[in-house]
């Protein structure tokens, strides 16, 4: 299973080295930072990766709904049954598929997706609560 990061800016750069600095180097793990001067043409860059390499999964994690990056990841998607999209990127999630080693299918996807879902927390409404108690 490989793991792509997409983004508008350095967001997935960021994200990437984040998880470096957290599980230690993760070589299954590329970040495209879309429309900077290095990655001008990166949906065409991640689908010759896909291409090249027909017996791996592909995870796409993209920053948002709706915007450029994931639409173009989308194409990918109706192109290849290897690939696999996540929109919403966050931390939580990218650590979750970074550290998952079982089976994938849309089954475990979408536990995936809940767990980087509970990551999300506001944490002043968890201080009200505890002062409360």
């Amino acid at each position: 299973m490989k793991i792509i990061l997409a983004s508008h800016g350095a967001l997935a750069k960021g994200m990437k080295d984040t998880l470096d600095m957290i599980v230690g180097n993760q070589v299954s793990i590329q970040a495209y930072s879309a429309y900077d001067e290095e990655n001008v043409d990166f949906a065409s860059d991640i689908s010759q990766q896909i291409t090249r390499e027909v017996n791996e999964q592909f995870i796409i994690v993209t920053d948002v709904m709706g915007g450029s990056v994931n639409n173009a990841m989308t194409e990918l998607v109706l192109r290849y049954k290897n690939v696999f999209l996540i929109t919403g990127m966050n931390l939580p999630l990218v650590l979750s598929l970074a550290t998952y080693s079982g089976d994938l299918d849309l089954k475990a996807l979408d536990e995936l997706v809940q767990e980087g879902k509970r990551g999300l927390i506001n944490v002043n409404k968890m201080v009200e609560s505890a002062k409360e108690e």
